[in-house]
């Protein structure tokens, strides 16, 4: 039987998603939960990797087993995990369904912090003091539609194209946060991050919405990477 499982984290702690020897990784921590609980040896998918310190709301894996938990999963997998992990959902699923090839959309989620320092969010948003919000929302939208994001993109993995389509790219304003939402039909390595620095420095006043369009236009580069504690990978969407 193959199971769809969403699963909430705070990566603060984690070496990132993927398996790594002598690390503690979200994946790591996920297989060792199942091993306690079934005695078997189970390798799990998910849609994608995070890096250390990214968190995840609602990352998608999927995992096969012979098991019958009788509706015991969720609740035996969180007793087996560390408070920092949290099943959320867990259901049968297809054979044919693959959290990472069947997906069609992924959401994330960028939070600033419109503070210099924060006891409470400095593992989670990039504390950043005050920003331009108004102008960081109207430069979001250039995000939008198909794009080659060649500039927006860091060394590190293989892809065949490097056009992504974004469906979302605004900003909102809660309280002390400034949060960016950008859903796209895929990502580039460190897409969100790039994207959220050239946000923060409009919002600084440090670049303007010319700049930013040669940038996604590909006929300029940006090297600039913001801190992985402000990322949320928030929602996988299948058909």
């Amino acid at each position: 039987m193959r199971y769809k499982v969403t699963v909430e984290y705070d990566g603060s702690d984690f070496c990132g998603w993927q398996l790594q020897p002598g690390k503690s990784t979200v994946q790591g921590a996920i297989e060792n939960a199942l091993a306690a609980l079934t005695g078997e040896s189970i390798r799990i998918t998910g849609s994608g990797r995070t890096d250390a310190g990214v968190h995840a709301k609602g990352q998608v894996f999927h995992f096969d087993s012979a098991k019958d938990m009788k509706g015991k999963w969720q609740s035996g997998l969180n007793y087996y995990l560390p408070q920092s992990v949290r099943i959320t959902a867990i259901e049968e699923s297809d054979q044919n369904f693959h959290a990472r090839f069947s997906a069609i959309n992924k959401t994330y989620k960028y939070l600033f912090l419109l503070r210099d320092e924060s006891a409470l969010w400095r593992n989670r948003a990039y504390c950043c003091g005050n920003l331009n919000v108004d102008k960081m929302r109207a430069a979001a939208e250039l995000f939008l539609g198909e794009h080659d994001f060649t500039m927006l993109r860091s060394a590190g993995s293989e892809v065949s194209s490097t056009v992504r389509n974004v469906s979302v790219a605004k900003i909102s304003r809660c309280g002390d946060l400034a949060v960016f939402e950008v859903t796209a039909d895929g990502f580039l390595y460190n897409m969100v991050r790039k994207m959220a620095a050239a946000l923060r420095a409009i919002g600084e006043g440090k670049a303007d919405k010319k700049r930013l369009l040669r940038i996604v236009d590909a006929k300029e580069s940006f090297s600039l990477v913001a801190p992985p504690c402000g990322l949320y990978l928030w929602e996988v969407k299948y058909e």
